[in-house]
């Protein structure tokens, strides 16, 4: 008896499904494990945590594919779904993120207080340096979910497309610098400084061993 292969929306039901419960499930981890009793910080810890695992995920799709010799196809709705629920989280925890600290006040995040007398307007301390790159990441995976659709890809073009979504390393790497920063800062606990490191260090050591695998096959034989 031959099964019918699932639609494409079946497809995406599945993707979205797995990748929500995921989410959760990284979130839960970081939010216990940094402090249960406080909801606000634990929601913006956990959507941390959560958003960078979905990122480093889309970014590992790529390599993935190289690595057992399969097509690496322009886009995929399952990096899709990865990148908008990455994308969703991001912003969710921007919006918890700048409730936590200062009292609340958003523009003590990226503007020096009145008390430090800087000569400029922007904050270019560690802490808003790190608010700087969390806004940069925010926008650049915003623009990307903008651009996750067929619609998109088709009024684009591959080529114009291609050049945009690449946008999603600078991305990674402001989110990263951002959370370096704030692993600092906030002088997190050892288990999440652990599984920040291992998180990056998956992403890079996949992006590493997916160019080393695609030069190798440009060589030949």
């Amino acid at each position: 008896m031959q099964h019918s292969r699932p639609t494409r929306a079946q497809r995406r039901w599945r993707h979205n499904t797995w990748i929500a419960l995921a989410s959760v499930t990284v979130g839960l981890v970081a939010w216990t494990t940094y402090d249960p009793t406080r909801v606000r910080e634990g929601v913006s810890v956990a959507t941390a945590y959560a958003g960078l695992v979905l990122l480093t995920a889309s970014l590992a799709l790529g390599p993935l594919n190289l690595l057992r010799r399969r097509a690496n196809p322009l886009s995929s709705d399952l990096r899709r779904d990865i990148g908008l629920w990455a994308g969703v989280i991001a912003l969710i925890h921007v919006v918890a993120g700048l409730g936590v600290h200062m009292g609340g006040d958003m523009k003590l995040y990226f503007m020096p207080p009145l008390a430090a007398q800087s000569p400029l307007p922007v904050r270019l301390d560690a802490f808003g340096f790190a608010n700087h790159l969390g806004i940069v990441g925010a926008v650049l995976l915003l623009l990307l979910m903008l651009i996750s659709s067929d619609r998109a890809l088709r009024r684009l073009g591959a080529i114009r497309w291609k050049r945009v979504q690449r946008l999603n390393y600078l991305a990674a790497a402001a989110v990263v610098m951002h959370g370096v920063l704030y692993q600092l800062l906030e002088h997190r606990a050892v288990p999440m400084v652990i599984g920040f490191a291992l998180t990056i260090a998956a992403a890079f050591l996949l992006q590493a061993a997916g160019r080393r695998s695609h030069r190798s096959k440009a060589a030949g034989p």
